[in-house]
């Protein structure tokens, strides 16, 4: 293994350990993207947001849908395996090729929980910047992954 030339980049990682089949916590997170992602404090284009949508399959983007502008694209989907594991590129209103990179993968723990581990990494591909970068999103993943995407989980389950 490589070590990383500056440990302040290490990828961040979030854990959430719920009561749900790790192919319905899959759907949630991807089929139903736009319904848990907070587009009110969470998006490029804010009150403007019509919807962000993640269409599924390797190649699928994801696309923020803008009221009278064009769309931004997100991301890109890279590896695609219903129940396991999701990862894509992630660049919301950047240049594409200026990409962090997004994994979350879908498990049971030994007590039959599902453990759903969400890691952003490659802060590297953004250059100066991504010190920065890393720090905003430590705190917006904390409250995006571990507050909205987890209270969609359990409303979901009633």
């Amino acid at each position: 293994m490589t070590p990383l030339k500056n440990p302040d980049l290490a990828p961040i990682r979030f854990e959430l350990t719920m009561a749900i089949d790790p192919e319905d916590a899959f759907d949630a997170f991807t089929k139903g993207f736009g319904d848990w992602w907070p587009t009110d404090s969470h998006s490029i284009s804010k009150k403007d947001c019509l919807a962000i949508v993640l269409d599924p399959a390797v190649g699928g983007e994801i696309v923020e849908h803008v009221k009278g502008k064009d769309d931004i694209p997100w991301g890109r989907i890279d590896i695609w395996q219903p129940g396991e594991r999701i990862a894509f590129t992630w660049h919301p209103g950047w240049d594409a090729g200026d990409f962090t990179r997004i994994d979350v993968r879908f498990g049971l723990n030994d007590f039959g929980r599902c453990v759903i581990r969400l890691e952003h990494g490659a802060w590297e591909n953004v250059g100066d910047i991504a010190p920065a970068l890393r720090d905003g999103y430590l705190s917006g993943w904390e409250f995006v992954f571990g507050e909205c995407f987890a209270n969609y989980l359990r409303t979901a389950r009633r």
